[in-house]
């Protein structure tokens, strides 16, 4: 099984349950592994065959930059499922990393794994 990694994809977004969370938008950085057959890509070399992870990316980007979720968790799920719509994908593993989370820490990092139901 082959994998596509597309790493920190950075947008600011409404996100925490504290009430200054809701009001001004913070960074995250966002990391998605997909997880396909990439057999026949590898083969033809032709874009008709592979994921186009260009479109997965500004997909991503613009539903997290308009969303408004409490906890990381719910939108790591809800990131997980618009990617596994792509029946191509077999698994995503999503990590949200929000670096103004905590004072005391460099960033706070949630990590979720998803895979296609058949």
């Amino acid at each position: 099984m082959e994998k596509i990694v597309i790493e920190q994809i950075a947008i600011d977004a409404i996100i925490g349950v504290y009430a200054q969370e809701r009001i001004k938008k913070q960074p995250l950085l966002i990391d998605l592994e997909l997880q396909y057959d990439a057999s026949q890509a590898c083969d033809s070399d032709n874009i008709e065959h592979a994921l186009d992870y260009h479109k997965i990316c500004l997909d991503i980007h613009q539903f997290v930059r308009e969303s408004k979720f409490h906890l990381l968790e719910a939108l790591a799920k809800a990131i997980a499922k618009r990617v596994l719509s792509n029946d191509s994908v077999f698994s995503v593993r999503v990590n949200i990393s929000k670096p103004r989370a905590l004072e005391h820490a460099h960033t706070v990092r949630f990590e979720l794994t998803q895979f296609q139901h058949n």
